[in-house]
């Protein structure tokens, strides 16, 4: 067993509520989601389906014994935002090529409700970011499972942002922007721009900056019991927060947001047979060779 979580031992027949989810955005998903529905009914199971993802689906979660969320990774990081304040195991089935979070094929699915539930799964917290805006308009709060990025417009120019940790100043960042990014998304934007690869058992984020004016501000990697405070300084453009890449809310001048560890973990059903470094070199081809037979093909030859 992973240190991080328990083995899943309920079988599909077991089961009194379950929750399948998909969203609009991938309707080849709904023919999967009303299929898995009546093998579950016929199963004797009551089945809540949201094949569009519109469901506020930490109310109606209470008492769910599992929840299914058929698509991908971008299906799975909305339905952990949904999932805020509730603790329901999710199985993410990916039906395109092998996710860092949807690791489930539609075969998985078929033997897991035919009663072959593998002895490989467990539970998997993920850990959450919870993000607080603070402006003229109010408080406004959001969760992201991935990363919270101040993104600027086509334009860019360099803008000031406070950091303040536990309430004590660390720095000011002149820079065209800003990641904050969870050990799940650690992987994502973050990676792109110089930022370190978290394990995913990690209490910790990560705070990584877009293009510094100052080279020696680097990534820096925060304890997860922190509540760290960051500050718009100077004129601005357009500038926003961008929620997993799903959410966007607008930036002024003087604007405060709060990022800090949400109130609960999304609880991901994982497998023993795909281990974090497997997927990893999967995605990233890791200690693969350039493929320099295929780039010298797609080079035209030199006139004569």
């Amino acid at each position: 067993m992973r240190p991080n979580g328990e083995r899943f031992k309920l079988q599909a027949a077991d089961l009194r509520h379950a929750i399948i989810t998909s969203t609009h955005y991938k309707p080849q998903a709904h023919p999967l989601v009303r299929d898995t529905a009546t093998r579950l009914r016929d199963l004797g199971v009551r089945v809540t389906e949201d094949p569009d993802g519109v469901m506020p689906l930490a109310e109606h979660a209470d008492g769910v014994d599992l929840v299914i969320a058929i698509g991908g990774d971008g299906t799975l990081l909305t339905t952990a935002r949904r999932l805020v304040g509730v603790h329901v195991p999710t199985l993410g089935v990916n039906l395109g090529k092998l996710g860092f979070l949807a690791e489930h094929s539609p075969g998985d699915l078929d033997r897991y409700l035919r009663g072959e539930i593998s002895a490989h799964w467990h539970i998997s917290p993920k850990m959450m970011l919870q993000v607080s805006l603070e402006n003229s308009d109010g408080d406004t709060l959001r969760y992201a499972l991935n990363d919270v990025i101040v993104s600027q417009g086509v334009m860019t120019r360099l803008i000031g942002i406070d950091m303040a940790v536990d309430d004590q100043h660390a720095t000011q960042y002149r820079a065209d922007g800003l990641v904050v990014s969870s050990p799940v998304g650690s992987t994502a934007y973050s990676l792109s721009l110089g930022g370190p690869i978290l394990s995913q058992g990690l209490r910790a984020f990560v705070i990584t900056p877009i293009a510094p004016h100052v080279l020696t501000n680097r990534p820096i990697v925060i304890e997860g019991s922190s509540e760290v405070r960051f500050t718009v300084r100077g004129p601005i453009g357009e500038l926003a927060l961008v929620i997993d890449g799903h959410e966007r809310l607008e930036l002024a001048e003087d604007d405060r947001f709060i990022v800090c560890a949400a109130p609960t973990d999304f609880l991901l059903i994982s497998s023993d047979q795909h281990s974090y470094f497997d997927i990893l070199r999967t995605k990233l081809a890791w200690g693969e060779k350039p493929q320099l037979q295929d780039w010298a093909a797609a080079v035209p030859d030199k006139p004569s």
